[in-house]
C-alpha cells in the first residue's frame, strides 16, 4: 500500500493512486487536526480548537464526531493499514510508521535539511529546487480557523527561510541574475528582513546597480524606524558601508566573494589536546514531574525534527516551567550529541539581575570550548562567533527564566540543526511573531495531577488516612506544583503532624502565603509574585491590585474598567499586559479571572502601595456599575413591572454599555449571575446599602424566570436584610417591597403557612398607608397565590378581584391582563372551570393585542390547565405547547418545567405515554437545573409509576 498526503497547496490524500474523498472544508480541518499528531491521539477537545477555535458553535461535538465518522468510512473504503481509531486519550489517525514518507511537508523538509546539509553546488541546488516543486500552491488549501491559520503562517516561513538559503547558494555560485526578480517580489512581501534585504542588495551591486542597492538600505532603515523603532543590525550596516566603499570581496569574481553581508569571525583556535567532551550544562531533571504528559507531547511536537527550532514555555511563577524544560532535556538527550548549553537568565529572579544577552553569550562561548583570550572584543562579533560555532551542530540551547523576547533573540543561532528552548513568565510574543517560535503554555495542574503530585511527596499511606484534609490543601495551593511542593515539605519536615492542622492553617488566607514561606528567595512563593508585580508598568501593577479586591473569581471587561476607571480600549490593553504575564487569564472571551494566590499576594500589593481612599473608590465604582447595568437589564426583562421603586433612577455618566433588549438583558444576566451576590455583599460591606438593595431588586425578575430557587430566595433575603439597615424616609417602602419579593419567592417553591403571608400582610399595610394602589394590587396577586396554596378558595378568588379592580382604577391595562389571568387560573383551580377558561381567553386576546409574550405564555397555559380541567385534554395539549415555546423563547425556564409538567398530564389523559414520557423527562431535566427538589421527586415518581 501506498499513501500519499498533501498539505502543500490543497488538502488531499491518495492510496496507491487512488484519491480519498476528504469531504469539504469543515472535514478537511478534522483530518489535518488528526494528521499534524499522525499515530498518536488526539483529544476531541483539542480538536475542536483545532477546527473552530476557541469559541465552538454549540453542535461542534457532534458534528466532530460526525466528521470522525465520514473520513474513518471514506480512509477504510479506500484499502491499506490508514484510518481513524478511537483509543483512550482521544482520536488516531492511523498511517503506518514511515509517516514522514507520505506526506509533501516532511518531504519538502528532508529535502531542505539534506540541501543544507550538502557541499554547495549542484546537488545542494537539485534538492532545493525538488523541495519547492512539492508545493503546489500556499499551504493548507482554503481550510481557515485560527490553528489553522497560524501553522499556514509557520510553514510559510519555514518556506521562506529555505528560500533565503538557496539565495545564498545561488549567490556563492555568482548567479545572481537568475534571483533579482524573486528578490525584489519576495522583498515587497518581506520588507523588514535583513537577510533578505541584504541579497537583494548584494545582487543590485553586483548587476552595476549599486545606486539602487544604497536606496533600498536607505528606505528599509527608513521603514525600520518608522515601523519597528529600530535601526538596522550591524551585518546590513556592514554591507551597505562595504558597498559604499566598493570593497572587492563583494564581487562575484572575488575568489572571497560571499553572500553574508558580515564580517567574518576570527577562527577559534584549535583546542589543546585532548579535546574538550561536548558541553552538557543542564541542571539535573526534576526528581518527579507529575500531570505534565500533555505539555511533553506538545513539546515532543513543537520540537520534531525539520519543525521551527524554537519553543516557548511560558506560564504563571511556580507553574514547573523548567522542571518541564528540564525532564524533555533530559529524556531527548539523544538528539542532541553536540551538547546542550543552560543559561538562567534571571528574568523574573527575586535578588538577581537579569543576564543581558552580552553577558550570557560570553559564558556560552566559553562552554563551548573559545579560550578567553580568543573571544572578540566587539559584542556584534562574540554574536558571530557564536552562531559560527553552532552551525551545523546539534546542540539543545535551554534559555531558562526569561524577561522579554529581547533578552532572548541574539541568543537564537542560525542554524536549524539546533533547538531552543526558553521559559518565561511573559508570552514572549515577539519570539513567536518574528522568530516563528512554537509556544507551550503550562496551567496549574489538575485536581488529580495535583493530589498525585502531594502524594507522592507526603506518602501514599499519610495522604490515604486524610483524604480531605489532601483536598483542602491541593485547593488552598491553588493546583500551583510550588506550593504544593512547599506544602509537602512542611509536612515531610514535621511527620506526625495531622494533615488537617497544615490544611486548617492553608485555609486562612490572611496567614497562607507567609506558610507558603521557605526563607528562600528563590523559591518562597511570596518572593516569586513579588518578582512578577516588580516587572509590570506601574499602570497595570495597579489594575492587577484593583482586580484583586474585586469580590468576584471572573469579571468582564466592563466591570474592570469601571474599576479601574479607565476607557474599556485602555483597560483592554492593561489586561493583555496582565495575560501576557500570566498574572491573569481568559476563562472566556471578555471574562478575566486571577489565580487563586496571585489574588492573595495582589492584594497585599495593594493595600500596601494604593490608598484606603484609592481602593474604596474603585468599589464604589464597580458596585455603580452593577447597579446602573442591572437596573437597565431589569427595564428590558420588565418594561412594565413596578415603574419605579423609591428614589433615584442609577445614573452616571460612565461609558457602561446596558442591555439593549431582552435578549441582551438575559445574557448580561446569565453572565454575572454568579457575582451579583458577592457585588450585593460588597455593597453592604461599604456602607452602600440603597444600592445592595436595588441589585437585589433588578435581579429578581431574572431568577424568578431561571431559578435555582435558592438563589431566588436568598437574594430575596438579602433584599430585605440591606433594606433593614436603611435609614432613610424611603426605607418603609423599600422593605415592604422587599417583604412581597420574599414571599413571592417563597411561594414559587410551593411554601405554604404563615412565613409568606407575614411578609404580604406586612408590605400591603404599609402600601395601604401611602396609597400606593399599584404596589397594593401587586400584593394582592401575591396572596392571591398563598390562599391558593391553603385551600382558602374565598380568600383567594377575592384577592383576585381586588387585585384586579385596583389595575382597572390605575388603568394599567398590562397588569390588569395578568391579574384576570390570574384570578381565571384560581377560578379553574377551584372547579369553576368555564368561567375560568373565560377569564384566562380574555386575558389571552389583551395579551396578543398588547404585546405581552410572557404574559400570553401565562394565559396559555392556564387556559391547558382549565382545559384539562374540564376534561378537554387534547386543547390542553395544544395549549401547553404554545405555552413551552413562548415561555423557552423568553428564557423562563421556571415556568417552562411547570408548562411541560402539565403538558404530561394532558398526554396521560389522552393514553399517550410516550409524549408523556418526553415531556416529564425535559420537565426533570429543568426542575433538576433549578433545584426545586420537591417538583424531582414528584416528576421522578411520575416517571416510574404514570398512573
Amino acid at each position: 500500500m501506498t499513501l500519499e498526503i498533501s498539505v502543500l497547496g490543497d488538502i488531499a490524500a491518495r492510496i496507491d493512486g487512488r484519491p480519498v474523498d476528504l469531504g469539504h472544508v469543515r472535514r478537511q480541518s478534522v483530518f489535518l487536526g488528526l494528521l499534524a499528531d499522525a499515530n498518536r491521539p488526539v483529544t476531541a477537545d483539542r480538536l475542536i480548537d483545532r477546527v473552530w477555535g476557541q469559541r465552538p458553535p454549540g453542535g461542534a461535538r457532534s458534528s466532530l464526531y460526525s466528521y470522525v465518522s465520514r473520513l474513518r468510512s471514506a480512509l477504510g473504503a479506500s484499502g491499506g493499514d490508514v484510518g481513524v481509531e478511537r483509543r483512550p486519550g482521544g482520536y488516531v489517525l492511523t498511517v503506518g510508521p514511515d509517516v514522514c514518507a507520505a506526506i509533501d511537508l516532511c518531504r519538502f523538509r528532508d529535502l531542505v535539511t539534506r540541501a543544507r546539509a550538502s557541499p554547495s553546488g549542484g546537488p545542494a541546488l537539485a534538492l532545493y529546487e525538488d523541495a519547492f516543486r512539492l508545493w503546489r500552491a500556499d499551504a493548507l488549501g482554503a481550510l481557515d480557523s485560527p490553528w489553522i491559520n497560524e501553522t499556514r503562517e509557520q510553514l510559510r516561513l519555514e518556506r521562506f527561510r529555505a528560500e533565503l538559503d538557496r539565495n545564498d547558494l545561488l549567490l556563492r555560485q555568482g548567479r545572481q541574475a537568475a534571483l533579482l526578480g524573486d528578490l525584489i517580489a519576495l522583498a515587497e512581501r518581506h520588507p523588514l528582513d535583513e537577510r533578505l534585504i541584504g541579497q537583494l542588495m548584494l545582487t543590485l551591486y553586483r548587476e552595476g546597480r549599486a545606486a539602487q542597492a544604497l536606496e533600498r538600505f536607505e528606505s528599509t532603515r527608513k521603514a525600520l524606524g518608522e515601523e519597528m523603532g529600530t535601526d538596522p543590525g550591524t551585518e546590513l550596516r556592514d554591507l551597505h558601508l562595504r558597498i559604499l566603499n566598493s570593497d572587492p570581496a563583494l564581487d562575484a569574481s572575488s575568489p572571497a566573494a560571499a553572500p553574508v553581508p558580515s564580517p567574518r569571525p576570527r577562527p577559534v583556535p584549535a583546542a589543546a589536546p585532548p579535546a574538550m567532551p561536548p558541553p552538557g550544562q543542564l541542571p539535573p531533571p526534576p526528581p518527579l514531574l507529575t500531570g505534565r504528559e500533555e505539555g511533553l507531547a506538545a513539546l515532543d511536537a513543537a520540537l520534531r525534527p525539520g519543525a521551527v527550532p524554537v519553543t516557548v514555555i511560558c506560564g504563571l511563577g511556580g507553574v514547573g516551567k523548567t522542571s518541564l524544560a528540564l525532564r524533555w532535556a533530559h529524556d531527548n538527550l539523544d538528539r542532541f550529541p553536540d551538547g546542550q548549553l543552560y543559561v538562567n537568565l534571571h528574568g523574573f529572579s527575586p535578588s538577581t539581575r537579569a543576564t543581558t544577552p552580552q553577558t550570557a553569550v560570553h559564558d556560552l562561548l566559553t562552554a563551548l570550548g573559545v579560550d578567553q583570550k580568543a573571544v572578540p572584543a566587539s559584542t556584534d562579533a562574540q554574536f558571530g562567533l557564536y552562531r559560527t560555532l553552532l552551525a551545523r551542530q546539534r546542540i539543545l540551547i535551554l534559555l531558562d527564566n526569561a524577561r522579554d523576547a529581547e533578552q532572548v533573540r541574539p541568543l537564537i543561532p542560525g542554524s536549524s540543526s539546533c533547538a531552543v528552548v526558553v521559559t518565561s513568565r511573559d508570552r514572549l510574543s515577539g519570539l513567536v511573531a518574528t522568530e516563528g517560535a512554537r509556544s507551550v503554555t503550562l496551567d496549574p495542574l489538575t485536581s488529580a495531577a495535583a493530589r498525585a503530585l502531594f502524594t507522592a511527596r507526603v506518602g501514599e499511606r499519610r495522604a490515604a488516612r486524610e483524604p480531605d484534609a489532601v483536598e483542602t490543601i491541593v485547593a488552598a495551593g491553588g493546583r500551583l506544583p510550588l506550593a504544593l511542593t512547599i506544602t509537602a515539605a512542611h509536612a515531610m519536615g514535621a511527620p506526625h503532624l495531622p494533615l488537617a492542622e497544615l490544611a486548617s492553617e492553608l485555609r486562612e488566607t490572611a496567614t497562607r502565603l507567609d506558610l507558603l514561606d521557605t526563607g528562600d528567595a528563590g523559591t518562597s512563593l511570596r518572593s516569586v509574585f513579588d518578582a512578577s508585580y516588580r516587572a509590570l508598568p506601574g499602570p497595570a501593577a495597579r489594575l492587577l491590585g484593583l482586580l484583586s479586591l474585586a469580590p468576584g473569581q471572573c469579571v468582564g471587561l466592563p466591570a474592570t474598567a469601571a474599576l479601574a476607571g479607565l476607557a474599556h480600549a485602555r483597560t483592554r490593553a492593561l489586561l493583555r499586559v496582565l495575560e501576557s504575564a500570566h498574572l491573569v487569564h481568559r476563562p472566556a472571551p471578555g471574562r478575566y479571572e486571577l489565580h487563586d494566590l496571585v489574588r492573595l499576594h495582589s492584594r497585599e500589593r495593594a493595600e500596601r502601595d494604593q490608598s484606603e481612599q484609592d481602593r474604596r473608590r474603585a468599589l464604589c465604582a464597580l458596585v455603580d456599575h452593577y447597579v446602573r447595568a442591572a437596573s437597565a437589564g431589569n427595564r428590558r426583562l420588565g418594561p412594565h413591572d413596578t415603574p419605579s421603586t423609591p428614589g433615584e433612577e442609577p445614573g452616571g455618566g460612565t461609558a457602561t454599555p446596558l442591555p439593549s433588549d431582552e435578549t441582551a438583558a438575559m445574557a448580561w444576566f446569565a453572565a454575572e449571575r454568579s457575582w451579583l451576590p458577592a457585588v450585593v455583599r460588597l455593597a453592604s460591606e461599604l456602607g452602600l446599602h440603597r444600592q445592595a438593595w436595588r441589585l437585589c431588586w433588578d435581579a429578581h425578575l431574572y431568577l424568578r424566570r431561571c431559578g435555582p430557587v435558592e438563589d431566588f430566595i436568598g437574594n430575596a433575603r438579602a433584599g430585605l436584610d440591606a433594606a433593614a439597615r436603611l435609614d432613610d424616609p424611603d426605607a418603609p417602602t423599600l422593605r415592604a417591597l422587599s417583604h412581597r419579593g420574599l414571599a413571592s419567592a417563597l411561594l414559587l417553591t410551593g411554601h405554604p403557612g404563615a412565613e409568606p403571608a407575614g411578609h404580604l400582610v406586612h408590605a400591603l399595610a404599609r402600601f395601604e398607608e401611602t396609597g400606593d394602589l399599584l404596589n397594593q394590587a401587586h400584593t394582592h396577586q401575591a396572596l392571591l397565590l398563598s390562599a391558593i396554596l391553603t385551600g382558602d378558595e374565598h380568600s383567594a378568588v377575592d384577592h383576585g378581584e381586588r387585585s384586579l379592580d385596583l389595575y382597572r382604577t390605575v388603568g394599567h391595562a398590562w397588569w390588569e391582563a395578568g391579574a384576570l389571568n390570574n384570578l381565571g387560573w384560581c377560578l379553574a383551580r377551584f372547579g369553576r372551570h368555564d368561567l375560568g377558561y373565560e377569564h384566562c381567553r380574555a386575558a389571552l386576546d389583551a395579551c396578543v393585542a398588547l404585546g405581552n409574550r410572557h404574559g400570553e405564555a401565562d394565559a396559555l397555559d392556564s387556559l391547558g390547565y382549565a382545559a384539562g380541567r374540564a376534561g378537554r385534554h387534547a386543547e390542553a395539549v395544544a395549549h401547553y405547547r404554545r405555552a413551552v415555546r413562548l415561555y423557552r423563547s423568553t428564557g423562563d425556564a421556571i415556568e417552562e418545567a411547570d408548562s411541560l409538567s402539565g403538558l404530561a398530564e394532558a398526554h396521560d389523559a389522552l393514553d399517550e405515554s410516550d409524549h408523556a414520557r418526553v415531556a416529564r423527562r425535559r420537565a426533570l431535566a429543568l426542575y433538576r437545573e433549578q433545584h426545586r427538589t420537591e417538583q424531582v421527586r414528584e416528576t421522578e415518581r411520575r416517571l416510574r409509576d404514570p398512573r
